[in-house]
């Protein structure tokens, strides 16, 4: 979190989560490269969806 400033990489919010980018549920690593901080709201909404799925339901 510190490298992205503390900051949600989905909106100006400040992150209090770790998001897995590519969900585990749909074979996304537990790794870093697929990890980001997200505010609460933001991860919370994305759940299990990729960014794909995610941005079409927002």
């Amino acid at each position: 979190m510190r490298r992205w400033g503390y900051g949600c990489a989905y909106c100006p919010e400040r992150a209090t989560h770790l998001d897995h980018v590519i969900p585990l549920s749909k074979g996304g690593e537990d790794v870093e490269s697929n990890m980001v901080p997200a505010c609460q709201r933001c991860n919370l909404s994305k759940g299990a969806k990729t960014l794909a799925e995610w941005a079409l339901s927002r």
